[in-house]
């Protein structure tokens, strides 16, 4: 028997919707938000890799608050 495996198997209050390509809004935002954090989290010697101040990570992680 062969078994296949979903989204909705693992996410299952999650509309289909939600599987389209195009992000909706409300995913969009939270990767967004997971993606500010991250940066956040940063150590200086991590940011100075990518050519960003820590001002700048801010200021950039408080854009998205």
């Amino acid at each position: 028997m062969k078994q296949t495996r979903s989204l909705n198997a693992f996410f299952p209050h999650f509309p289909p919707l939600a599987q389209s390509a195009a992000p909706s809004p409300l995913l969009a935002w939270a990767d967004r938000q997971r993606q500010s954090a991250a940066l956040a989290r940063l150590e200086d010697r991590m940011l100075d890799d990518i050519g960003v101040t820590r001002a700048e990570a801010l200021a950039e992680c408080q854009r998205h608050d």
